[in-house]
């Protein structure tokens, strides 16, 4: 199982959201790029970046950040936050994202936009990382504080279907909280689509929550607050991701 550090950007700050609240925010680092680095140096060789303040705005923010990023560390990125049409994915490809390796991350779109979707599909699907954010199975969008009107097992079907393998699902009731992510959610997913591969996001709190997580037979997690708070450190994680 892959682990993949999170760097949740506000304002160019790496910052952490309570349950997705931009009330409840924590500062862990004003200088992203040197965060970007220190996980490289450590042995990462793929980073979680979410552009907070693009996500509440509508538009990307730190999209020259994530190129800065790319150049500077060569690591595979996942970069996402406020994408809402083709040509913000493009732009952001053109900035210095790698079409190759690189994945963005799309969550409200194909609700709020299904014609900017289907474009980005039609020319990014193999980029897409798909991010489905749920209260129980409820599907959240726009930030977490809007419904979709759909629940998760139908919508990953639907979206399998369209050719969509990568899933970024993250269990919102756990995020930020650290009192273990949704096993049996990740269970559940993984048994009903073996062919995709699914990364876990929220509620990660140890090593011992990375090894159970492991067993389910996800392709990957999102390390977050557990790493910032000082639950998991640096060397751990690394060791425990260079002996997947």
């Amino acid at each position: 199982m892959l682990i993949i550090p999170a760097m949740d950007l506000l304002d160019h700050q790496v910052v952490r959201l309570k349950q997705g609240d931009y009330e409840q925010v924590t500062v862990y680092d004003k200088n992203p790029l040197e965060s970007a680095k220190k996980f490289h140096a450590a042995g990462f060789s793929r980073l979680h970046l979410v552009d907070l303040t693009g996500a509440r705005q509508g538009t990307p923010f730190h999209g020259n950040l994530f190129a800065e990023i790319k150049r500077t560390t060569g690591m595979q990125l996942e970069a996402g936050g406020g994408l809402r049409s083709h040509a913000q994915v493009r732009k952001l490809f053109e900035a210095g994202l790698d079409k190759s390796t690189d994945y963005v991350m799309i969550g409200s779109l194909p609700f709020l936009n299904p014609g900017e979707f289907a474009a980005i599909l039609a020319e990014f699907r193999n980029n897409i990382l798909l991010t489905v954010d749920v209260w129980g199975d409820e599907i959240k969008i726009v930030g977490w504080r809007e419904g979709s009107g759909e629940r998760l097992l139908p919508f990953i079907e639907k979206m399998t279907a369209q050719g969509l393998n990568e899933f970024l699902v993250t269990q919102i009731q756990k995020d930020g909280m650290l009192t273990g992510p949704d096993f049996e959610l990740y269970k559940t997913l993984v048994q009903t689509f073996p062919a995709a591969r699914f990364i876990a996001s929220g509620g990660v709190s140890s090593l011992a929550d990375l090894h159970r997580l492991r067993e389910t037979g996800l392709y990957g997690a999102i390390l977050g607050k557990a790493y910032y708070a000082g639950h998991i450190s640096l060397e751990e994680a690394a060791a425990f991701n260079a002996g997947r």
